[in-house]
């Protein structure tokens, strides 16, 4: 039986910038849109992972999932920044408590 999340599901085109929740789980943020086909550049916002995500569509509830995604990966560089900016703030935070 189809859960209710998972009725009428149509084409969708994510909007740059915008943070999706996955149907499956997690969220991702649109990256680069489409254009005029439910493809997306998609990433994981809490891993990193990215991918082009193909047949993108939206359930009434308003989770996305795909149909098949091509040439993920990590996205290290962006892991690394942020790690670095939570170290620095880290820091100042223990400098405010000396």
């Amino acid at each position: 039986m189809t859960s209710a999340k998972r009725q009428n599901p149509t084409r969708f085109i994510p909007e740059t910038g915008v943070i999706y929740a996955n149907a499956g789980g997690g969220n991702f943020r649109c990256l680069r849109g489409g254009g005029y086909t439910a493809t997306a550049l998609m990433q994981n916002v809490s891993s990193g992972w990215t991918c082009l995500a193909h047949g993108i569509v939206r359930y009434e509830d308003g989770t996305i999932e795909w149909d098949y995604s091509t040439g993920g990966y990590f996205d290290q560089i962006e892991k690394a920044e942020t790690r670095t900016r939570q170290r620095s703030l880290t820091n100042a935070l223990l400098c405010c408590m000396i």
